[in-house]
């Protein structure tokens, strides 16, 4: 996901990883990733500035919760997605 706006995100039940990368504009594999991961024993918050790219897994055994603190209400016309395999990143 590709956001036009600023997320303040936290995950009050369960594990997530967060991936986030700028796009890459060189056309080279140079691409930074950045990994967090949030969850009730790593309780944060974590902003995403825009046009930031954002991925993310659950990593518990059973569901987790995302929540996105916002301001606003949610527009999907405004965010990009892309499949996973359009990104080089590893998810293991």
């Amino acid at each position: 996901m590709h956001n036009i706006m600023t997320l303040n995100i936290i995950v009050p039940i369960g594990k997530i990883k967060f991936v986030l990368f700028e796009e890459n504009t060189k056309g080279n594999s140079d691409t930074c990733f950045y990994e967090y991961t949030l969850s009730r024993s790593n309780y944060k918050r974590l902003t995403v500035p825009p046009k930031i790219w954002m991925g993310f897994k659950c990593l518990s055994d059973s569901n987790a919760l995302l929540l996105n603190v916002a301001d606003i209400e949610h527009d999907p016309k405004e965010v990009e997605t892309k499949k996973v395999n359009e990104v080089n990143y590893e998810w293991g």
